[in-house]
Order: structure tokens, then C-alpha cells, then sequence
């Protein structure tokens, strides 16, 4: 049997990712959003270390990680060393040619400094989610009352109605969704800021 590297109880053998299934949902993330950094993986661990240690992540954790990230850097480093030695070629070859070069992509790697912060909005999202859902919720139960009331009365049912407090509830279903969301991102920005 093998050992977890965060926790170490006892895993599988053939589990290539050597994490239990608990630490995987502590440690994988962070490791998802390795590519979407444009700063380096060592370096977005280290500055992230309070976070993953209040997570859950332990001293084995932490190495485990640092090896992923460093191996993560050096692939990085070397596809940028492949693209740079291929413009090179390809800049040789045009020379020789006497072709002009083809236009650059606008597309470039940039290295941000940690102590400069993301300029995110500021403004709360979905303040107004929570009331907005309960309002919903409201004209929608209104709105099928009424249905049943008319059906009742007038043996009729009130088709727009009835399309406008299904509707109703859509919308609610929506903002909760929504209003969810919103908490699940700000969770993530806390642990990987």
C-alpha cells in the first residue's frame, strides 16, 4: 500500500496522483489553476501557503506540491525556449530569403510581479440576488394561486398566468444559481490570492 503525500494514511498502489480522495479536493485545485497563472507556479505557491496551510495542506503537501510546481515551471521554460529557438529558424530563413516576416500574433508572455494586485471590480456582485429571489418566489406563488383560484371559480384556466408563474420560478431557480456561484468564486479568490 502506498501513503497519501498530504495526510498519509494508506492509499491505493496504482493511484498515480498518490493523494487520498480528501486531499485531492484540497490540493487539485490549486494545481488546475496553475495555467491560468501568468506568473510562476513556485511563486504563486509560496505566496499562497497561508491559504493551502489553512486549508488542510500538510508539510508533505506543501513538497508534493513544490515538486509539481517546479516541474510545471521548467515544461513552461521549455516551450518557451522551443517557440523562441523556431522564430529564430524561422527569422534565419526568412533573411536568407529575403521574405518579410510574418505579423507576430500579439500574443506575449509576461512574468507579473506578486506585489502588484489585480485590478478586479471592486463593486459587490449580486447584492440584490437573495431579495430578488424572494420577490421571485412571491409572484410566483401569487401567480399560481391565482390560477387555481380562477380554475376554481370559473372552471378556466388562466394559461398566461400559469406561463408567468412557471416563469417566475425559473427566474428564482436562476438568481439562486447565480447567487451560488457568486459565493463559490469568492471562496476560490480567498484561497488562491
Amino acid at each position: 500500500m502506498a501513503h497519501c503525500c498530504n495526510c498519509g494514511i494508506e492509499i491505493p498502489s496504482e493511484d498515480k496522483i498518490r493523494l487520498c480522495d480528501r486531499c485531492k479536493k484540497i490540493i487539485l485545485p490549486f494545481v488546475k489553476f496553475m495555467d491560468a497563472s501568468t506568473s510562476s507556479a513556485v511563486r504563486r505557491l509560496v505566496s499562497n501557503e497561508r491559504n493551502l496551510r489553512n486549508a488542510g495542506v500538510t508539510d508533505g503537501g506543501m513538497d508534493y506540491l513544490f515538486r509539481i510546481c517546479e516541474l510545471h515551471d521548467k515544461q513552461k521554460m521549455r516551450e518557451k525556449q522551443e517557440r523562441e529557438q523556431a522564430g529564430a529558424v524561422q527569422t534565419v530563413q526568412t533573411s536568407e530569403e529575403e521574405q518579410p516576416l510574418p505579423q507576430d500574433n500579439g500574443y506575449f508572455e509576461e512574468e507579473l510581479p506578486m506585489d502588484k494586485p489585480l485590478q478586479l471590480r471592486r463593486k459587490p456582485y449580486g447584492g440584490f440576488l437573495p431579495a430578488a429571489e424572494i420577490l421571485l418566489l412571491i409572484v410566483g406563488a401569487v401567480l399560481a394561486v391565482l390560477c387555481v383560484i380562477g380554475f376554481v371559480q370559473n372552471g378556466e384556466v388562466d394559461f398566461v398566468a400559469l406561463a408567468c408563474a412557471v416563469a417566475s420560478f425559473c427566474a428564482a431557480y436562476a438568481a439562486d444559481t447565480a447567487r451560488k456561484l457568486l459565493s463559490d468564486l469568492e471562496e476560490i479568490k480567498k484561497q488562491f490570492r
